[in-house]
């Protein structure tokens, strides 16, 4: 009795040490930098610094030379992050303000079988964050309910914990830790 107890216990410590780790966000840090222009081509650099100033509109600052903006690309990967246009999404709502990466870009925050963008831009009042999925390549939607609700269908381990974390926020890591369940490989049985 003493055996299984201790047996479901180490169980438990290593799931919730899982669902921790899938609340953190992807760190594109060690990959290269490069921006995807709209007519497709792939340009890549040493670094990309993000400049944004009270007269200056945002752009990237490529190699510490080159000046490319947002106008031109469809998506960019610098040493923080690795973000993409809003003009790639369904249902979203337009923004032309941006708090962590060029305006009209949502940053993805979860990458896999299933990716999570979040698009944070002022509001007026305060910073507010709109999330996005996309399952493999397909359409990057707007996050809701009903959307997670068609994507775990085949996944009720993630679909059980979705139900179950509803009072976590922000709504952002409720969704990451959903995702990564969704994500992770099968793991093989210890019997």
């Amino acid at each position: 009795c003493t055996v299984t107890i201790m047996q479901s216990c180490a169980v438990s410590s290593t799931s919730s040490a899982d669902k921790e780790a899938a609340v953190k966000p992807t760190n594109e840090s060690n990959a290269e930098c490069f921006v995807e222009m709209k007519d497709g081509s792939i340009r890549h650099f040493k670094t990309l610094k993000l400049v944004t100033g009270v007269f200056a509109s945002p752009h990237l600052l490529a190699d510490g030379k080159e000046k490319i903006s947002s106008a031109d690309i469809k998506a960019y990967q610098n040493a923080s992050h690795y973000a993409i246009s809003q003009e790639l999404f369904k249902d979203n709502i337009r923004s032309k303000s941006a708090v962590e990466t060029l305006p009209g870009f949502a940053v993805r925050i979860a990458k896999g079988k299933v990716n999570i963008y979040c698009k944070k831009y002022y509001n007026g009042t305060g910073t507010a964050e709109q999330l996005f999925i996309q399952e493999g390549d397909g359409e990057i939607m707007a996050f809701s309910s009903e959307t997670m609700s068609s994507l775990l269908k085949d996944h009720p381990e993630a679909a059980q914990f979705f139900q179950s974390s509803k009072k976590m926020t922000p709504a952002s890591k409720r969704l990451q830790a959903t995702v990564a369940l969704m994500n992770r490989q099968p793991m093989l049985s210890r019997n």
